[in-house]
């Protein structure tokens, strides 16, 4: 597997202005980082290493591996962008995923879709430093 550096550089490498500006605010780069070590890790060291134990017990085996999807997706630039949602995931494996690098929903507004899919705008709050950021999930 890459490092770190070099997979983060390789996605906000191929990102127009406009994307970095959206990355930064919603934190990308943080959320790459979480995401890239609970796959290389696993979620049994990842527990070890997170201030706050998670993954804890109230995550699922199913929701463990929707979330692996979950953090495949964020290395290859999803869910920042309204364009690149994370996908497959459904709603609860999605909050979750979020609650895995410390975020508590906010507010959930979903769009209906000419496919009959619903992209979903989510907004979450760092438990820690209270910033807020949007991630689009397709439903």
């Amino acid at each position: 597997m890459k490092k770190l550096s070099e997979k983060l550089d390789s996605v906000l490498s191929g990102l127009s202005p406009e994307d970095l500006s959206l990355c930064r605010v919603n934190k990308y780069p943080y959320i790459f980082t979480k995401s890239f070590y609970f796959l290389e890790d696993g979620p049994e060291i990842f527990k070890l290493k997170d201030a706050l134990g998670f993954p804890d017990y109230s995550f699922s085996k199913f929701e463990i591996e929707k979330i692996k999807n979950g953090c495949q997706q964020i290395l290859e630039g999803k869910g920042f962008r309204k364009q690149y949602p994370i996908s497959n995931l459904g709603i609860k494996s999605f909050y979750k995923l979020f609650e895995l690098f410390h975020f508590e929903l906010i507010n959930q507004k979903a769009i209906k879709l000419k496919n009959g899919h619903f992209l979903d705008k989510i907004t979450f709050e760092h438990i820690v430093d209270k910033s807020i950021i949007n991630y689009y999930n397709l439903v």
